[in-house]
């Protein structure tokens, strides 16, 4: 499951045994239906006005609750209709004892994403007429000793983070009866034109502690009887064959990749399972299940690595580089980071004439809380009591646990990520499931940052003006499409983009192009900054802004916003283009310098933030890509 070795050894390190005040309830599941009653009524479902030059929608499609046996295992006693209440703007109850709440608007959407492994196990759990509440392990991680509570978890994430199934946990009955009522839920809250709600589960395979796992996220209410697990089989590709028989009875499905930072290399192979090369067979399988990739997220970005991308300045942003569940191990770098797999693809095309990976680029969070903790100055923990509070997450240990688990000097390693973006006719799911399949999408670090991006033969620098939707849908592409070579195909396409601020958060700094391309078969990548937050163009043999960061004010976390600008936008012409090589391009826009979650703790605390975590940083959107196929 998503808490591994790293997550037990920092609980075990900081004592943390016995749960708080906030954590020490645990009521049945109809004392939590109970309290769920004061939700607000879903309102009548409506008829979705559908807007064809599209508007931005911003979810998350990867979130917890204590439904999620990890997520139970270190305190947390919400479940899914919290998790719904806190994406519609409500306040919730948190393991802190306080209740927490977003500064921000109420999202767009989200899918519930609880883990297929062990599904309705803790829901049982904290039932006391439920067997499941009886069992030795279950009184285990509910007692307040923290020494036989320790044990369990010790013994529960042993077996977790090393796919071994525990078969006093195996109930079917239970499993499809909590599955049921998560479909239910999701229905019942599913409100089209105004609020999504996804039906969806997390399938968790993690072979010797790397990281597979994938988001499974259905199109409709036409879903199986019980989710597929690594129970069923611990082969991503076996999870598609699965996948594929749903599709045949006339409903989509797709899987969302996520955290192959942390797969050690195994996420983007140039191989199958087994080993084998891929061909082209193997390719339009994996698109046609994964056509998009989650890059931005709580356990550390995996757009690209320094290591992999050592001309990119900005590529060291929210790095956590080690084995998901072997923290003191590197992951690593080749086969972890979306940049170098699309830029595999590139190779493996020119070559065999087919590429695996054509997918597009979102954010989510992995918030274990029943929440989607991306604001910086509102951060509430990924996990329980693990990060729960400002004193756990930034003030090191007295004593480090018997586990060796590193420095944590730096406090919790986890950052307040992330967000997807979709650009959609409607907010419905089958609007928002057409756009994720096209992949008119984009990541988040967290803020709701509008960035469009198109690219086209006959698009015009007059475009931005008189309207760039509606000549990028006529006459071009957008994110997530593909150009073919033009006639006669040697000058560049041109490439709008537009990116708008979130107006809670700082302004934007400078928008850039990431381009990769292949040349004597051998993929090469470059950033191009082409829009200055200063209105200056960037210089020419460099292809940067001539723009001074500045760190924001750290005892105070205010920053000057003068030196950003609310709107980015520009007409872009690749100056080094080759009309012979096959590319793909990416906007990605950066924020001005803002304090990162560990400071404003240290402010709330009257303390200096750990010394080795980052003061500040420089949050971002990275759309999808364009690719050129000649």
């Amino acid at each position: 499951m998503r808490c591994h070795f790293f997550v037990v050894s920092f609980l075990l390190s900081l004592g943390l045994f016995s749960l708080s005040s906030g954590c020490e309830k645990s009521g049945n599941r109809g004392e939590e239906a109970t309290s769920s009653a004061a939700l607000p009524a879903v309102e009548e479902h409506v008829e979705a006005f559908a807007q064809p030059l599209k508007d931005a929608y911003f979810g998350d499609l990867h979130i917890h609750s204590s439904w999620s046996l990890d997520a139970f295992a270190f305190g947390v006693r919400v479940g899914p209709e919290e998790a719904y209440r806190y994406a519609r703007g409500g306040a919730i109850d948190h393991v802190s004892g306080a209740k927490i709440q977003m500064k921000g608007p109420p999202l767009d959407f989200i899918a519930l994403t609880e883990h297929a492994n062990y599904l309705g196990i803790p829901s049982a759990a904290q039932d006391p007429e439920s067997p499941i509440h009886d069992l030795p392990l279950i009184q285990g991680l509910l007692t307040l000793d923290p020494v036989i509570r320790g044990e369990a978890l010790t013994a529960l994430f042993e077996n977790i983070s090393s796919d071994t199934f525990i078969p006093e946990l195996s109930n079917e009955a239970v499993v499809e009866s909590a599955w049921r009522e998560i479909i239910d839920l999701a229905d019942r809250h599913d409100t089209p034109g105004e609020f999504t709600a996804f039906i969806a589960y997390e399938y968790t395979s993690m072979p010797e502690g790397q990281n597979l796992h994938r988001n499974v996220i259905f199109q409709d209410s036409n879903v199986p009887t019980r989710p597929f697990s690594t129970f069923d089989s611990r082969n991503p590709e076996d999870l598609w064959a699965w996948m594929e028989g749903i599709r045949a009875t006339g409903s989509d499905v797709i899987a969302i990749p996520h955290n192959a930072n942390g797969s050690n290399g195994l996420m983007y192979q140039q191989v199958d399972q087994s080993g084998r090369p891929m061909d082209a067979e193997y390719a339009e399988l994996r698109v046609r299940n994964e056509p998009v990739g989650e890059v931005m997220q709580i356990k550390g970005q995996s757009e690209t690595h320094p290591g992999l991308s050592p001309n990119d300045e900005w590529a060291g942003f929210s790095v956590l580089d080690t084995i998901l569940g072997r923290p003191t191990d590197k992951s690593r770098l080749q086969g972890s980071y979306a940049r170098r797999a699309l830029m595999d693809g590139l190779e493996m095309e020119e070559q065999g004439g087919f590429n695996p990976y054509l997918f597009g680029m979102i954010g989510a969070s992995d918030g274990h809380n029943a929440s989607s903790p991306v604001e910086e100055n509102n951060y509430t923990g990924k996990i329980g009591v693990v990060d729960g509070t400002p004193e756990v997450r930034i003030i090191p240990p007295a004593s480090s646990s018997d586990l060796d688990i590193g420095d944590l000097s730096s406090g919790s390693p986890f950052g307040a990520a992330g967000l997807a973006g979709v650009w959609a006719e409607a907010n419905t799911r089958a609007h928002l499931f057409a756009a994720l399949r096209a992949r008119e999408v984009f990541a988040t670090s967290g803020p709701r940052i509008r960035v469009r991006f198109f690219a086209g033969w006959e698009l015009e620098p007059a475009d931005l003006e008189t309207g760039m939707a509606e000549a990028g849908d006529a006459r071009g592409v957008p994110m997530g499409g593909e150009l073919g070579r033009a006639d006669p195909g040697s000058r560049s396409p041109t490439f709008l983009m537009q990116a708008l601020r979130d107006p809670l958060e700082a302004p934007l700094e400078r928008m850039q192009i990431v381009k990769a391309w292949v040349e004597g078969g051998e993929a090469r990548e470059r950033v191009y900054d082409v829009a200055c937050a200063d209105g200056e163009a960037p210089e020419v043999a460099s292809h940067r802004c001539a723009l001074g960061v500045e760190a924001p004010d750290l005892s105070d976390c205010s920053y000057d916003a003068s030196k950003g600008r609310s709107e980015l936008s520009t007409a872009w012409s690749d100056p080094d283009f080759d009309a012979d090589q096959r590319a793909f391009y990416y906007a990605r826009v950066i924020q001005i310098p803002t304090c990162r979650w560990s400071t404003f703790d240290g402010l709330r605390l009257g303390v200096p933030p750990p010394p080795g975590a980052s003061a500040w940083l420089q949050e971002r959107a990275v759309t999808s890509p364009i690719w050129y196929r000649p």
